[in-house]
């Protein structure tokens, strides 16, 4: 704007001297010469003012913020639902009369036979993979893997505890009577809660009675108490449920839908029985009764609060009444 003004000034300038040649040249007086300058003085002024608007326009535009556009966040995507995978339950059948020992191995001492067409639960095996980990008489044990047949054996992971095996003697060198060895010491009792989640061993089988009904359903009656107190009915409303196998089968009709009742009933064991489920034939693996039965205690939440039990039915004794009492 100021170079435009000095431009302007220096045109007048110019004008005040060359005026008077030109005035000269032309033949014009001062009076005509005058009005000339004074057209061209206007023309210079109106071109000056319309250069000033022109750039109070231009400053004007110059100052007007420019928006920052702000970008629209991308709406998050909620996470893909990882798959919950079902569970089976494995379990090896038995085809020859064969030793079952306290661990995984003929240096194990024996500790029970199992007979052709038995069955029992899986719970573990051995890192080395040729011994399964069963379920035997209400504790663990072990039998040689190929001399039996498993089902679902690769969902069957390494056994959380294995027992150490015992000491092997040493032969003495020198040619004397043997020295009576004395029996190896025996290893400690596996702890059968070990690695089976939830509260493990809260409670446990106390008291197993069977009633003949025809063997026309299998029909429970079970109670949970409280030792400490008397035995004390726990449950009442439906905090615990059970989960029932059958000759290695579970028993899809009892599930975390049946559950403790708002009364007990009167059994064997007196007024302490809050659970009853009955099972048609339909719904009882083998469409009978009879067979090698397997239980344990579920809490509210679906996490173990026992450790497996077993029992059998055989002939028409298809009521089954148990009692489930809590250790402390």
């Amino acid at each position: 704007m100021k170079k435009t003004r000095i431009v302007l000034l220096l045109v007048v300038a110019l004008l005040g001297l060359t005026a008077p040649l030109y005035a000269q040249e032309a033949g014009l007086t001062l009076e005509d010469l005058a009005a000339q300058v004074e057209a061209m003085i206007e023309l210079v002024s109106s071109m000056s003012e319309r250069m000033t608007s022109f750039e109070e326009r231009l400053a004007a535009l110059e100052a007007t913020a420019t928006p920052t556009v702000t970008p629209t966040p991308s709406p998050t995507l909620p996470p893909t639902p990882t798959p919950t995978a079902t569970s089976a339950s494995p379990t090896v059948s038995i085809s020859r009369v064969m030793n079952v020992r306290a661990g995984p191995g003929t240096n194990y001492p024996v500790v029970g036979q199992a007979s052709p067409g038995d069955q029992y639960l899986i719970s573990g095996k051995n890192p080395a993979g040729g011994w399964w980990q069963i379920i035997f008489g209400g504790q663990y044990a072990w039998v040689y893997g190929p001399l039996v047949t498993a089902t679902y054996p690769e969902l069957v992971q390494v056994a959380a505890v294995v027992p150490t095996p015992p000491p092997t003697p040493v032969p003495t060198a020198t040619p004397v009577p043997p020295t009576p060895v004395p029996p190896p010491t025996p290893q400690p009792v596996v702890d059968p809660c070990a690695g089976i989640g939830g509260d493990g061993c809260k409670f446990r089988l106390r008291n197993t009675d069977l009633r003949n009904n025809g063997g026309s359903e299998l029909k429970l009656y079970i109670g949970f108490v409280h030792e400490g107190r008397g035995d004390e009915v726990q449950g009442i409303g439906g905090s615990y449920y059970v989960e029932l196998h059958k000759d290695g089968v579970h028993v899809g009709a009892v599930n975390n839908s049946t559950r403790g009742g708002n009364s007990t009933h009167h059994g064997p064991q007196g007024n302490k029985y809050n659970y009853l489920k009955t099972v048609p034939l339909g719904q009882v693996p083998g469409g009978n009764v009879a067979g090698n039965y397997s239980i344990f205690v579920r809490d509210g939440n679906g996490e173990r609060d026992s450790q497996n039990f077993g029992f059998t039915v055989s002939g028409g004794n298809g009521e089954v009444w148990l009692i489930f009492a809590q250790n402390n």
